[in-house]
């Protein structure tokens, strides 16, 4: 799906991959989404009910996403609770404020699906770099603790400058510590400009 694809066909194309990766699921929407209180910046919010077999459905994750575009990062946070995990999706071709943001309701056990790699704390830094740029465009947020959140994260220095030299420093930082996250990087700078 390009970029000429609507949010809303997107969100119809998740949660039919997500439904039929696990008959009897529910999908539904969560965040501001649910609430009607979406603007261009927001996340597709998720909630995925699996029942039991939560395990199941986390490693079915990567082929159902692949059903609707290439994914660019398929993140599991690692604050695990005991009904419920938070996976991060980015797709190739989407906005990078279209991320998805997937709770996974249901039973775990203790084992992590097989497609989960180390948390990149560079990733982070970067996708703390876009939720700047958001709260920019939205005229509110803490710009200036995302933005540190994000360099803490990479141990860059303390930021200073204008707002693009800022974003700047910590997409610099956030490519030296880990030379995989270019891509994402040029992606992140490109908001700026």
């Amino acid at each position: 799906m390009g970029l000429s694809v609507s949010v809303d066909d997107r969100i119809r194309a998740l949660t039919t991959a997500l439904a039929d990766a696990v008959p009897g699921s529910v999908v539904t929407l969560r965040g501001s989404r649910a609430a009607g209180t979406e603007d261009e910046f927001s996340d597709i919010d998720l909630r995925w009910g699996v029942g039991t077999i939560g395990d199941r459905a986390l490693e079915s994750l990567p082929s159902a996403l692949g059903t609707i575009g290439t994914v660019e990062s398929l993140r599991l946070d690692p604050d695990e609770e005991r009904d419920r995990r938070l996976v991060f999706v980015r797709f190739t071709d989407w906005s990078l404020f279209e991320r998805v943001d997937l709770e996974v309701a249901g039973g775990f056990g203790d084992r992590a699906p097989s497609w989960v790699r180390p948390w990149s704390p560079a990733e982070s830094a970067l996708m703390n770099a876009v939720a700047a740029v958001k709260a920019v465009g939205r005229g509110r947020g803490d710009v200036d603790g995302l933005l540190a959140r994000g360099a803490a994260r990479l141990g860059a220095a303390p930021l200073t400058g204008s707002l693009a030299e800022r974003i700047d420093a910590v997409v610099d930082a956030a490519v030296r510590a880990d030379p995989a996250q270019r891509a994402l990087a040029a992606r992140v700078r490109a908001l700026v400009t």
